[in-house]
């Protein structure tokens, strides 16, 4: 029975993942080429490319997993009582970061059709581990202030302190490698997100 019910959690929580995370990270890096030069970068471009746009579809596949649970009224996903609720939070990153790295290696392959030369695999990893940071970010911003909208504003700071050398040096992933801060931030709010949470919502889900 509880094989079952972790299948229909699973594809609960897929298509929610499809509706609110993968539809507008897919529109954001269509997006991409029309603003950004893609084609014929060498490696230092294509990490800046990687980092300051493609790292971005953390803000679509992760903020938003828990806004059914926020939204007043929403008596969401009845069917996931039998389990704890840190395990559906846990399993919707689980699928954000699968969508995540997916969105990722293709945009990779986008641009090595453009020409461009760059560690694929190397870059996607800390490409994604940039993205994750903004998501994850925005996502404990969002547990926090039980508020979406917030969880957006709080990553779309994180992301312009970012920009500032001095500032976002240590997490320039893409360019410089994952470094220790970079793994302490993704490691406490994941951590610091499924306990919240658990706290915060558990009770109603």
């Amino acid at each position: 029975m509880e094989a079952r019910n972790l299948l229909i959690i699973t594809g609960s929580n897929l298509r929610l993942n499809i509706k609110q995370t993968l539809f507008p990270a897919v529109l954001l890096l269509l997006v991409i080429p029309w603003i950004y030069g893609t084609s014929n970068l060498d490696s230092a471009k294509s990490a800046e490319c990687l980092e300051r746009m493609v790292a971005l579809v953390g803000l679509p596949m992760f903020v938003p997993l828990l806004k059914p649970e926020q939204d007043s009224g929403m008596n969401a996903m009845i069917a996931m009582r039998p389990f704890p609720y840190r395990v559906i939070v846990i399993l919707r990153m689980v699928l954000s970061l699968i969508g995540a790295a997916a969105l990722i290696f293709a945009f990779e392959g986008y641009m090595c059709m453009s020409r461009c030369r760059f560690p694929v695999c190397a870059y996607a990893v800390r490409t994604l581990a940039s993205a994750m940071t903004l998501g994850f970010v925005g996502l404990l911003a969002s547990v926090v202030s039980r508020n979406t909208a917030v969880g957006f504003l709080v990553s779309f700071c994180w992301y312009c302190a970012l920009q500032i050398e001095s500032l976002g040096a240590a997490f320039h992933c893409v360019s410089n490698g994952i470094g220790v801060q970079q793994a302490l931030v993704l490691m406490g709010s994941g951590a610091a997100i499924t306990f919240l949470a658990q706290l915060h919502f558990g009770k109603t889900a």
